[in-house]
C-alpha cells in the first residue's frame, strides 16, 4: 500500500505552491515535499510575481491572512518600463495609466525568489507541513497502483537510502528532472546562441528606478529589486571566452556603454554567467507521474514568465489531484492538466522566444535593423492603448484562458463575451463590512457559485438567489460556496451589492445569471438563471 498520496520532488516556488494548494484542501491528502539542497538559496534568481500569480496567492488569505502583505513587504512594485537605444531615450510606458481594471494588482511585484519561497514556506508551515531538505530523488518508477521513489538522504559522513511509495509523484525538480527522465518524457527545444552575465549590485545613477532596457551593440537589462539592489543582465561580448568568469569591471563597462549620464555600480551581491534554453516537455503527465515548472518548460527571461508559469501549473494540478483522491472525480480529470497547461506553456515559449530574439540578437544585420526601427516602432505601438493592454495581459498572465478545455462550458443560449475557461474578472462590491472584491469573496481552494441578481426590471430578489444556491448545494454539491451579488439592496450575510452595476456588466449579466468558478479562479460554467438545469447537468457529469 502507498505510504503517501503525493510525493513532491523539488521545493522551489512551483513545488512549494503545489504543497500549499494541497495542504489547504478541506480534506488534505498526505504529502511529502523533498529538496536536495540542504538550505534554501539566498540568491534572488527569478525576481518577479505577476498580477495573476498574486491573485492566486491571495486566495490563501482565509488561512494565511498576512500572505499578500508579506510578499509586498519584501518586494517592490514596478510601475514603468523604459527603453533606450544607443544611449538615447525612446519611450516610457507607465503601468499606472489605466492598464488593467479587473485586477486588484495593477503592476508586477519585483521580489527575490528566495523571499518568494520564504513566504510560501511560512504559509505551508502553518499547516504543519515542512520541507524535507537534504533529500534527493535517486530514481522513480511506477509499480502496481502507485509509484516507488528511491531517495538519498544526506547524513553526517554520507547518505542513507530510503524507499517511498506514493499514489502520485510530481516532479518540480527543474531542468534536469529525475521524474521527467524516469517517465520517458521528451524535453524538446534548444539552446540560445548568446551568452549572458548577471550581477546584483547597488547603483548611483541619474535614471528612474524602473525596469529598463538598453539596446546598442548588444543588450543591457536593469531590473530594480527591493532594498536598493539592481539586477543587471548583459549580453556577453563576443571576444570573451564562454568559460571566462565575469568580473565586476565587465558590468561597469556595460553600464558606461549603454546608460546615458554618469552611473556608478558598487557592492556586488552576486555575479554569475549563464546560457539560456528554450524547451517544453511533450506531455505533462505520464501515468502517475507529473511534471511542473522548469521540469516541464524552460523559457528565456523575457517577461519574467518562467516562475509564474510554474506556480500556476501547480495551482491547476493541485485541485485536480485533490478531487481525484477524494473520490469526487475520475482519473480522466488528471489528463486535463496536460490538456490545459501544455498549451499555455507552448504559447508562452513562442511569445518569449520572439521577444527575446529581438532584444538579445547578436546578428549584425538584425542589430542594425533593431536599433534603427525601435525608436520609430515602439512609440507608435505604445500609443495604441488596445495593443499595450493586450501585451500587458500577456505578460501579467491575466489573459491566460482555457476555452478549448474539455471541462469548461457555457449554457446553450449564452451569448456574452465571457466563456467557460476564461479567468473570472475581479471587481469591487459593497459587503456587510465595507468594500470587498469579487475574488475577495472567493477565497480558499474550492468551487464557488456566483449568483447575480440582474439589473433593473430584470432583477430577481435576494430570496430567489438563496433558493438557487441552496438547491445547487443540495444537489450533491454541498462543498460549493455560493455568493449573492445584488445590483441594488443591502449587503448582508453571503450578500454583496454591485452599486454601480460594473461587476454585472463585466460578467455580461443584465439578466439574472450564474458563474460556477473553479478552485483556480477560472470559469467552469456560466449562463443566465433560466438555464439552471444545464448547470446541474454540467456539474453532475
Amino acid at each position: 500500500m502507498p505510504e503517501l498520496d503525493i510525493l513532491i520532488i523539488g521545493a522551489g516556488p512551483t513545488g512549494l505552491t503545489l504543497a500549499l494548494e494541497l495542504a489547504a484542501q478541506p480534506t488534505p491528502p498526505s504529502i511529502r515535499i523533498i529538496e536536495a539542497d540542504p538550505l534554501r538559496s539566498d540568491k534572488s534568481r527569478a525576481f518577479v510575481l505577476h498580477p495573476r500569480t498574486l491573485e492566486l496567492l491571495a486566495r490563501h488569505i482565509s488561512h494565511s491572512p498576512s500572505i499578500i502583505e508579506n510578499f509586498i513587504e519584501k518586494g517592490r512594485f514596478n510601475d514603468a518600463i523604459q527603453i533606450f537605444v544607443k544611449r538615447g531615450f525612446v519611450k516610457e510606458l507607465n503601468f499606472e495609466e489605466g492598464m488593467v481594471s479587473d485586477c486588484q494588482f495593477k503592476n508586477s511585484l519585483m521580489i527575490s525568489q528566495a523571499d518568494t519561497e520564504g513566504v510560501i514556506e511560512g504559509a505551508l508551515e502553518g499547516f504543519g507541513v515542512c520541507v524535507d531538505r537534504g533529500v534527493r530523488a535517486e530514481s522513480v518508477r511506477e509499480e502496481g497502483e502507485g509509484v516507488v521513489a528511491v531517495l538519498k538522504i544526506a547524513e553526517e559522513g554520507g547518505e542513507r537510502e530510503e524507499e517511498v511509495r506514493c499514489k502520485y509523484v510530481v516532479g518540480c525538480d527543474g531542468a534536469h528532472s529525475v521524474v521527467r527522465k524516469a517517465a520517458g518524457m521528451k524535453f524538446e527545444g534548444g539552446v540560445y546562441p548568446q551568452d549572458f552575465i548577471l550581477a546584483d549590485v547597488r547603483m548611483k545613477w541619474e535614471q528612474r528606478a524602473c525596469l529598463s532596457f538598453y539596446l546598442g551593440n548588444g543588450f543591457l537589462g536593469v531590473f530594480p529589486l527591493p532594498d536598493g539592489i539592481f539586477r543587471l543582465i548583459v549580453s556577453r561580448a563576443k571576444d570573451k571566452g564562454k568559460a571566462d568568469e565575469p568580473t565586476f569591471e565587465d558590468f561597469q563597462d556595460a553600464v558606461d556603454e549603454f546608460v546615458p549620464g554618469k552611473t556608478e555600480i558598487y557592492d556586488p551581491v552576486w555575479i554569475t554567467r549563464f546560457r539560456l534554453h528554450h524547451r517544453i516537455v511533450d506531455c505533462y503527465r505520464k501515468g502517475r507521474c507529473f511534471v511542473a515548472g522548469d521540469a516541464a518548460h524552460i523559457h528565456s527571461p523575457a517577461g519574467g514568465q518562467g516562475m509564474n508559469t510554474g506556480m500556476q501549473d501547480a495551482v491547476n494540478l493541485a485541485w485536480k489531484l485533490a478531487s481525484v483522491l477524494r473520490g469526487q472525480s475520475s482519473d480522466a480529470l488528471l489528463d486535463t492538466y496536460d490538456e490545459e497547461r501544455r498549451k499555455v506553456g507552448v504559447k508562452l515559449l513562442n511569445g518569449t522566444d520572439r521577444a527575446f530574439e529581438m532584444m538579445a540578437t547578436s546578428n549584425p544585420v538584425w542589430l542594425f535593423l533593431r536599433n534603427a526601427l525601435i525608436p520609430w516602432v515602439v512609440p507608435w505601438a505604445m500609443s495604441n492603448q488596445a495593443m499595450v493592454q493586450q501585451r500587458f495581459r500577456f505578460i501579467s498572465q491575466l489573459g491566460i484562458r482555457y476555452r478549448q478545455s474539455s471541462i469548461v462550458g457555457q449554457a446553450s443560449t449564452w451569448n456574452g463575451a465571457l466563456r467557460g475557461g476564461d479567468r473570472a474578472p475581479d471587481g469591487e462590491l459593497k459587503g456587510p463590512g465595507g468594500p470587498i472584491s469579487v475574488l475577495g469573496l472567493c477565497t480558499g481552494v474550492g468551487f464557488h457559485l456566483l449568483l447575480f441578481s440582474g439589473i433593473g426590471d430584470n432583477a430577481v430578489n435576494d430570496q430567489r438567489l438563496d433558493e438557487v444556491g441552496s438547491d445547487f448545494r443540495k444537489n450533491g454539491h454541498d462543498s460549493v460556496k455560493y455568493h449573492k451579488i445584488l445590483a441594488t439592496g443591502i449587503a448582508g450575510n453571503n450578500t454583496s451589492v454591485d452599486e454601480d452595476s460594473k461587476v454585472h456588466e463585466s460578467y455580461g449579466f443584465s439578466e439574472p445569471g450564474y458563474i460556477l468558478m473553479r478552485p483556480d479562479g477560472y470559469i467552469s460554467f456560466l449562463g443566465t438563471l433560466n438555464t439552471l438545469d444545464e448547470l446541474k447537468i454540467w456539474a453532475n457529469k
